[in-house]
């Protein structure tokens, strides 16, 4: 494998230029207030002296750990040192980022200060020169969600130089925000049950109702058990087990913990992630073939060259435009997937004619609850045991069945919405149960009547719906809505909860075509040579935060193998420049100039040579123009110039090298 250019980005010295010279004033002391964030408030408290800002803590929030730690650690250190509330929210994280600064604003009104002066207070930034280098690597990965982790990972381990990306700053994608199970079959702790959960049974169960043989899903099933083994041995928390489902112990929230053990496993391998990096355009050479990608930076703008280039950026359920576009049934409902998540990488391959597929299959989140600042998942309760009801008080639905014919039978409802109604067991069934319950998401009530009424639904019929409902706990079967899982609780324990949802734009099911080992297709089939794609990038089926990781490390898998044959190896990246080389002919040293771009072999010139006139210029004129014509030095030598021959060929096969090497 070739050993990576390490691109040296050399952020100059940021000259912070304080435009307006009003002199604050304070009364001096700490002061705590809060504002709202994604999931819930922020509470901030906020130290004064009688003239300056003198320190900010986030003391209590409820926001995803990950999304959540860069406004929390920079948006008070930016607010601190520029003595302003005129500061930009981080990228990916703008809820949270005006929560702390609602907060501050509101602490700086306790203070007697000038809230107003202090959110017009500009600073500016001046940045000097752009000294951003191109870099080179094997493979560049697009998207630091659960596939491009999990190809970072399994790349290093095969001996890959790769370079991962993530426009956002931070990773995670929309694993980050997944909160329930690993979907897998003939992972050895599902083998180790009482009844065994196999690849089969994972096979069968993500084919449904289809009777033609899916050779993605059979894989996918295959792969399932032994990419979730692989998750364990890196630190995983997949030791709860519930037939398909694999989660935390505690019941917490699934991407959570699966990008801490990513993150915590890639700085065990020195794998840095170029955050605030965003994929603008793919590179290709005049074959066609991907030989890297355009990416825009807060340094400066630059292409990273690589072997092959791995789209990992997500679908497009935060994108309104392609929602409307290509999914028009949920267009203007909000999105539960990654801001990042606005189909970056299908636009990209795209561009390229790749072919792309199910584009109009979506599989919303059918139960999303509207944080007043954003939607978020809330899928955990739904599997801990909640029913679903309508505004009638009525069940109407089987609340363990697939997530788009449950958002279809909301939407249906008056008003298009329904309410989640459990009770304590639940709660007490999951960590993360509990921490929504924390964060004010539910009404609680102590009797179902005074739910009902709380929540302003018929108690009558909402009654009857749970004591048709409690014979399935106790039987195991719903005879009702056919309901087969996640058979909690009886919703006889008090206090008992409920919660308004209505469906949001989560998963989308279409993407780019790509073939059983991850490599990019055409409309005709053909492969877009050194263009591969994972996760929610592609047109895919079965459980969205499983397929991420799977394809991701398959694809890096892929990777490893197609570079060390010989038709990736024929289109070479190469550090652009010209290289003086040597190589002994017929009548003595002969020295050559050897000048590349970044994926050719441009121009070969005769510096120094003493070879024989006619003869020897000859062979040198004639063979050069070969290498350049085949990109490669595997061509005749000219009859009655063996030496003169070898000579060139030896010289710039030294070049090659050298310009390899120095990457």
């Amino acid at each position: 494998m070739k050993k990576a250019f390490q691109s040296k980005l050399i952020v100059l010295c940021v000259a912070l230029i304080m435009l307006c010279t009003t002199a604050f004033a304070y009364t001096a002391g700490t002061y705590t207030d809060e504002g709202q964030g994604r999931n819930g408030a922020v509470s901030v408290t906020v130290e004064f002296d009688e003239t300056r800002i003198v320190s900010i803590a986030v003391v209590e929030h409820s926001e995803t750990a990950g999304i959540s730690d860069a406004a929390i650690s920079q948006i008070p250190q930016m607010i601190i040192e520029n003595q302003s509330l005129n500061v930009d929210c981080v990228s990916g994280a703008t809820m949270t980022s005006q929560a702390i600064l609602d907060a501050v604003a509101g602490c700086v009104g306790q203070a007697d200060g000038d809230v107003q002066a202090l959110r017009e207070k500009q600073i500016e930034v001046s940045v000097v020169e752009d000294t951003t280098e191109d870099a080179y690597a094997d493979m560049v990965i697009v998207g630091a969600g659960g596939a491009g982790l999990a190809a970072a990972i399994q790349a290093y381990d095969e001996g890959v130089d790769a370079i991962l990306i993530e426009k956002l700053s931070f990773v995670g994608g929309t694993t980050q925000l997944a909160s329930t199970a690993y979907n897998a079959g003939g992972m050895q702790i599902q083998l180790a049950m009482d009844n065994p959960f196999t690849a089969d049974d994972s096979y069968l169960r993500w084919l449904g109702s289809a009777t033609e043989p899916n050779p993605y899903l059979r894989q996918q099933a295959n792969l399932s058990g032994p990419t979730g083994d692989w998750l364990i041995e890196m630190g995983a928390d997949l030791s709860r087990v519930n037939g398909a489902q694999v989660m935390t112990s505690d019941g917490s929230a699934l991407g959570v913990m699966l990008i801490k053990c990513f993150e915590d496993n890639l700085a065990m391998r020195g794998i840095e992630a170029r955050l605030s990096t965003e994929g603008k355009k793919l590179v290709t050479d005049e074959t066609g073939k991907v030989i890297g990608i355009e990416v825009s930076s807060p340094s400066g703008d630059y292409t990273i060259y690589a072997s092959a280039v791995l789209l990992t950026t997500g679908g497009f359920a935060s994108n309104p435009e392609m929602v409307a576009q290509y999914t028009p049934q949920w267009e203007g409902y909000p999105s539960t997937a990654s801001v990042g998540a606005t189909g970056d990488g299908i636009r990209m391959a795209m561009e390229l004619g790749a072919a792309i597929s199910d584009m109009d299959n979506a599989g919303p989140q059918s139960v999303a609850y509207d944080t007043g600042n954003g939607a978020i998942s809330l899928t955990n309760v739904r599997y801990n045991g909640a029913i679903l009801v309508n505004q009638e008080g009525a069940r109407f639905v089987n609340e363990s069945g697939p997530s788009a014919p449950i958002a279809n039978a909301i939407a249906e409802q008056t008003g298009g919405y329904a309410y989640l109604v459990f009770d304590q067991t639940s709660v007490d069934n999951a960590a993360l149960m509990q921490q929504y319950k924390d964060s004010g998401y539910f009404v609680q009530a102590n009797s179902i009547n005074e739910l009902a009424q709380t929540l302003g639904i018929n108690a009558e019929t909402l009654n009857s719906a749970i004591e048709k409902y409690r014979p399935a706990i106790d039987s195991g079967e719903d005879l009702e809505f056919g309901r087969n899982n996640h058979l909690v609780s009886r919703i006889d324990t008090a206090p008992f909860y409920g919660v308004r949802i209505s469906p949001a734009n989560q998963t989308t099911y279409g993407g780019v075509v790509i073939d059983l080992d991850t490599r990019v297709l055409r409309e005709d089939n053909s492969v877009i040579t050194g263009l591969y794609a994972a996760g929610e990038t592609t047109a895919y089926r079965g459980s969205g935060t499983s397929i991420a990781i799977i394809n991701g490390k398959l694809a890096a898998e892929t990777i490893a193998r197609d570079i060390e044959k010989a038709d990736m190896k024929a289109a070479e990246i190469f550090v652009p420049g010209t290289y003086t080389v040597s190589a002994t002919g017929n009548n003595g040293m002969v020295t050559f100039e050897v000048s590349f771009s970044a994926d050719r072999i441009k121009v070969i010139e005769v510096v120094e040579s003493s070879e024989t006139e006619g003869i020897g210029d000859i062979a040198l004129a004639s063979i050069s123009d070969g290498i350049i014509a085949s990109q490669n030095t595997d061509v005749d030598g000219v009859s009655g110039a063996t030496f003169s021959s070898r000579a060139i060929k030896t010289a710039v096969d030294e070049a090659i090298q050298l310009a390899r090497s120095a990457k």
